[in-house]
C-alpha cells in the first residue's frame, strides 16, 4: 500500500504567472465555493496537494459541466482579446478543460468506497413505463 500527505496547504494559481501549454491542475474536482474575490473551484491534485483556481469567464462556463468527484486536467491557454459582447477589447483568460472519463472517482483506488450501479438502478429513477402521459 503506498500513503501520500494530503491537503497539506492550498495552491492559489495566479493567472498572471501562467503561459499557454501550462498544466495548472490535473486532478479530482472537490468543490467551488464563494471565494473572497469570487468562485474558486478546488482540486484535490494527483499529488494529494489542494489547488486552488479564481473565476475566470471561459472557465466559469467549462466548470458549469462538472461535478465534484471528477477527475480533470486544466490547461491554460493564454489570452485573448474579446471581439463582441459586454467585454469587448477585454483581455479574456482561456482554458482547456479535459476529462478523464475511465477515472473511477477516488486517488489511488480501483472503486474503492463507490456504489455500484447499473444503469437505472439509482434510488428515486422512474422507467418511462411508469408515467401516465
Amino acid at each position: 500500500m503506498a500513503y501520500q500527505e494530503v491537503g497539506g496547504s492550498k495552491e492559489f494559481i495566479k493567472y498572471k504567472d501562467c503561459e499557454a501549454g501550462d498544466v495548472l491542475v490535473e486532478g479530482v474536482f472537490r468543490r467551488e465555493y464563494q471565494g473572497k474575490f469570487g468562485v474558486q473551484y478546488e482540486f484535490e491534485a494527483m499529488c494529494g496537494k489542494i489547488v486552488v483556481l479564481n473565476s475566470a469567464g471561459q472557465l466559469n462556463y467549462k466548470m458549469d459541466f462538472i461535478k465534484p468527484g471528477t477527475k480533470l486536467k486544466i490547461i491554460y491557454e493564454g489570452t485573448v482579446v474579446l471581439d463582441k459582447g459586454l467585454m469587448k477589447g477585454k483581455s479574456s483568460h482561456q482554458f482547456k478543460v479535459l476529462k478523464d472519463t475511465a477515472f473511477d472517482g477516488e486517488i489511488g483506488t480501483e472503486d474503492e468506497g463507490l456504489p455500484d450501479f447499473e444503469a437505472g438502478e439509482e434510488e428515486g429513477e422512474l422507467d418511462l413505463d411508469d408515467l401516465d402521459i
